[in-house]
């Protein structure tokens, strides 16, 4: 609202008053003046046309008789016709039905009855200049959408193409690292003494390999939008002292020791025991893999009457807090020397979120780092 008539400047509206009257287009250039507004003026209609012809304007406002009864509509039906985005203001002295329906008909905007005040026009004017804002907004805002749109179909292909690239691979591998498993077990009793060494070194890495495999495989398949799970009543307390006992050779390789406890009064639960396990054994080598040598791992299972929740908490590296949220996401490990030194793919977490998903349940963490990690997973009754 500060910029007066006639200054240049990308924000400022172009108006055009198009009047045989000199005095109206003197009212109109004064009553504009310092509305943040250009206004140019016009004597008729082929004047008029020539100035639109150099440039765009925003609004045009034209009196419907200039010594022809009609030339303002004819004036507006021409703009119309070749300036769509231009907007119409009408004026007139002799206001009737017939000259609202003229008026209308032009695709007008609207229209002033003469003599009107200076006020008058600034109102009429300053509408239609916030209309033409909110129009462009709204058309941006329409443009953001559909590139957003666009944008997510892109990702959502490229998320298909990844876990059938993903289900693939890991099919593909499955058959030939079974074999080679089998062929290993079938001469281990074959293998000379001196070959033992090597021998160990060729079953731990098809064992790594299988394991690998598993993991992508099982990913690939929570993935999935056709991923169901099978409930039944299930005791998950024993599940998780298996996996301790299954795991002992991996934390006590790494002098870590592990405490499993329990709160509340212990019961079966609906869920899928096959992933339950996979979830509990992901998170359990997750707090292995990943914590300081002689650290420690806590499971607590608290039993509550509407839900229950099982906390790992590990003596870690931790996670920063730019980083928690990304954790979940498939293929995605939180630092290279991570990665380097504990290796896998980074799926284990994606694996554990999806199942937990599944069964209506919540996964989330917290994490200091330098101080370690807390993963509680959730499940409903």
């Amino acid at each position: 609202m500060n910029v007066k008539s006639g200054d240049e400047t990308p924000e400022a509206a172009r108006i055009l008053v198009v009047d045989d009257e000199p005095q109206m287009r003197a009212l109109c250039l004064r009553a504009l003046a310092g509305a943040g507004v250009t206004v140019e003026t016009a004597a008729g209609p082929e004047e008029a046309l020539a100035l639109l012809r150099r440039s765009a304007f925003d609004v045009v406002i034209t009196d419907m008789q200039m010594g022809n009864p009609l030339a303002g509509v004819t004036l507006a039906e021409e703009v119309r016709g070749r300036w769509p985005r231009t907007d119409i203001l009408i004026m007139t002295g002799q206001p009737s039905l017939e000259t609202a329906v003229s008026t209308l008909k032009t695709g007008a905007a609207d229209y002033l009855i003469k003599p009107f005040s200076m006020p008058q026009l600034q109102s009429v004017v300053g509408k239609l200049l916030g209309l033409r804002r909110l129009r462009r907004e709204l058309e941006r805002q329409k443009l953001v959408s559909r590139k957003l749109a666009e944008d997510y179909a892109v990702l959502q292909k490229l998320e298909q193409l990844k876990s059938g690239l993903v289900g693939r691979v890991s099919h593909e591998l499955r058959t030939p690292v079974t074999i080679a498993i089998m062929a290993a077990e079938n001469i281990k009793d074959e293998v000379s003494p001196s070959g033992l060494i090597s021998y160990s070194k060729l079953d731990g890495a098809l064992r790594r390999m299988q394991s690998t495999v598993d993991d992508l495989l099982l990913f690939a398949k929570t993935q999935d939008d056709s991923f169901q799970i099978s409930r039944s009543e299930v005791d998950l307390w024993p599940m998780l002292e298996r996996l301790i006992a299954d795991y002992r050779p991996l934390w006590e390789k790494r002098g870590l020791t592990v405490a499993l406890s329990l709160k509340g009064e212990r019961r079966p639960l609906p869920a899928d025991a096959e992933l339950m396990r996979a979830a509990f054994s992901r998170l359990l080598l997750n707090a292995i893999n990943f914590n300081r040598k002689g650290g420690s791992i806590g499971i607590l299972a608290r039993y509550e009457p509407q839900r229950v929740s099982f906390v790992f908490t590990d003596t870690g590296e931790g996670i920063p807090a730019g980083e928690q949220r990304l954790i979940f996401d498939g293929l995605y490990q939180v630092a290279d020397h991570l990665t380097r030194t504990v290796g896998g793919l980074g799926v284990g977490l994606a694996i554990v979120r999806r199942i937990v998903a599944a069964h209506g349940g919540e996964l989330s963490v917290e994490s200091v780092p330098g101080t370690g990690s807390i993963f509680t997973l959730l499940l409903p009754e």
